[in-house]
């Protein structure tokens, strides 16, 4: 396999092996597989939604998002995606989530409901909650979108993983991080998309 050059031998042999040079000169012009582009990082306060709506879907494969939050009362914040800018919130995500406490107790999950698990929960005041997830082909339109998830929360140890699908082909254009309750959030949210 070749790869461009320079002047006056255009083509080079690529042996597979880079210097650091050529690596950080590749990570630089986006041509290096892997790493990530922050494509925006909010940081919210007393809220109940955070839109990520301009995800650059046409450009990214998968998506890469990631977050640390503190609860103020009972709430599980979730994830659901925008499809063409609106937001599907009807009992279609299929979901299979393992859950585990310290106290040893566990349980697991799956059904068509509205969301997707995102935040393992902030359930008590001033819990926090960390997560991340990867996100599948959101703006492919003729695949459906799917992401994995795990998480972890403080003063009642608990720790997720799993993931879930939104069974229908449709372009992905956006994510929604939600409260399920009226209760609110405060943290980091941040969104990459992943270089292929």
């Amino acid at each position: 396999m070749s790869y461009l050059g320079t002047q006056p031998n255009d083509v080079k042999k690529n042996i597979g092996l880079y210097t650091p040079s050529e690596i950080l000169q590749l990570e630089k012009d986006g041509h290096w597989g892997g790493s990530l582009e922050l494509i925006q990082s909010q940081t919210v306060s007393g809220v109940t939604t955070v839109d990520f709506t301009d995800i650059k879907e046409n450009i990214y494969e998968v998506h890469f998002l990631t977050g640390t939050i503190t609860g103020n009362g009972a709430n599980r914040p979730y994830l659901r995606f925008f499809e063409s800018g609106t937001i599907e919130d009807a009992s279609v995500y299929l979901v299979a989530y393992q859950q585990m406490t310290i106290g040893g107790s566990s349980g697991n999950k799956g059904a068509g409901v509205t969301n997707l698990d995102f935040f393992v929960g902030a359930s008590e005041v001033g819990e926090s909650s960390v997560a991340s997830c990867y996100i599948y082909n959101a703006g492919n339109s003729s695949k459906f979108t799917h992401q994995t998830q795990e998480g972890f929360m403080s003063t009642v140890i608990r720790g997720e993983f799993g993931g879930g699908v939104l069974p229908q082909a449709s372009v992905v254009d956006g994510f929604r991080i939600q409260t399920s309750s009226a209760n609110t959030i405060t943290g980091t949210i941040k969104l990459f998309g992943v270089k292929q």
